[in-house]
């Protein structure tokens, strides 16, 4: 009787799978204004720091997760947020993991405790920075009937607008209402700390100097009532500036000469003038991201220089 046949087992070339590694980054957020967010974002061996534009402190969390995804080189990173359990970015936590392959939201562990609270303490580092005296820049940009105005700080916080001007309602001094515009956005931003304005109108410097004084003067033909009831904008920052003066010094710089400060307000000016006459080519988030890159680069570049 022929022996029975036996299967006889086939070598198989499968490693069997390695899981990828995950690197944890823990966010920590506060508030700076009513759309201004400071964050500290930090793993085991790097750590991310800044400001972001933003509505509320979800969204202000996505976009930190967005920036610290761009400059990461992990391809799994694990988000530690801690937010409250009600909030959306629950909700939008596997819509998130789609549009950003590799990116996972989640709460803090027991074993996430060191990264929060150096991420806390990154936080509160970075508030006592922003507590000192602070260089701020201011700049103004025109383009027609379109009106667009910009400042940058030397602590990377920044402020831009544009919007179409009435001469009925400002007089015929455009450029210099723009520019102090800028300058009263900045004080209204920066209020309670030390502050040197840096700008390139020897007219906004001047007329800043008489409210200082207690001057009450404004640009020629500016109205100062207004049908919606409203405090124009001069007017508060003239009072502002005012309240403030012991705290304010003004300096003139000349424009266009690579003073970092000066050239990013000019750009910023120049971006909300474009996008407000609709000619920019950004749609909203392009338009606010270029802004953040903007105000980023040239900070940067001023404290790089003060530094060395």
């Amino acid at each position: 009787m022929a022996p029975k046949p036996t299967a006889t087992s086939r070598p198989v070339d499968i490693a069997p799978a390695r899981p990828r590694p995950m690197l944890s980054v823990a966010i920590a957020i506060a508030r700076v204004s009513a759309a201004l967010y400071r964050y500290s974002a930090g793993s085991c061996e790097q750590r991310w720091s800044g400001t972001v534009e933003a509505d509320s402190v979800d969204t202000a969390l996505l976009d930190t997760i967005g920036r610290v995804r761009e400059t990461c080189a992990a391809e799994r990173v694990r988000f530690v947020v801690h937010v409250p359990p009600r909030s959306v970015l629950w909700a939008l936590r596997d819509e998130v993991a789609v549009l950003m392959p590799g990116i996972w939201i989640d709460q803090p562990r027991l074993s996430d405790e060191t990264l929060v609270r150096a991420a806390c303490a990154g936080l509160r580092e970075d508030e006592r920075a922003q507590a000192g005296p602070v260089w701020v820049a201011t700049d103004g940009s025109v383009r027609g009937r379109f009106t667009g105005y910009g400042w940058l700080a030397s602590s990377g916080e920044y402020g831009l607008q544009g919007f179409r001007h009435s001469t009925k309602l400002i007089g015929s001094e455009v450029v210099l209402v723009a520019e102090l515009r800028a300058i009263g956005m900045a004080v209204q931003k920066l209020r309670g700390r030390d502050i040197t304005v840096l700008s390139d109108s020897t007219l906004a410097v001047a007329m800043v100097q008489r409210w200082m004084a207690g001057d009450d003067v404004l640009p020629e033909g500016y109205a100062t009532y207004r049908e919606s009831g409203k405090t124009p904008g001069l007017v508060r920052a003239q009072r502002m500036i005012y309240e403030d003066r012991d705290r304010i010094t003004t300096v003139w710089v000349k424009g266009h000469r690579g003073e970092p400060l000066n050239e990013g307000a000019d750009a910023l000016a120049r971006l909300a003038s474009r996008y407000a006459l609709g000619d920019s080519g950004l749609d909203g988030a392009e338009y606010h991201h270029r802004a953040q890159d903007l105000a980023a680069t040239f900070s940067r570049e001023f404290n790089r220089q003060r530094t060395a």
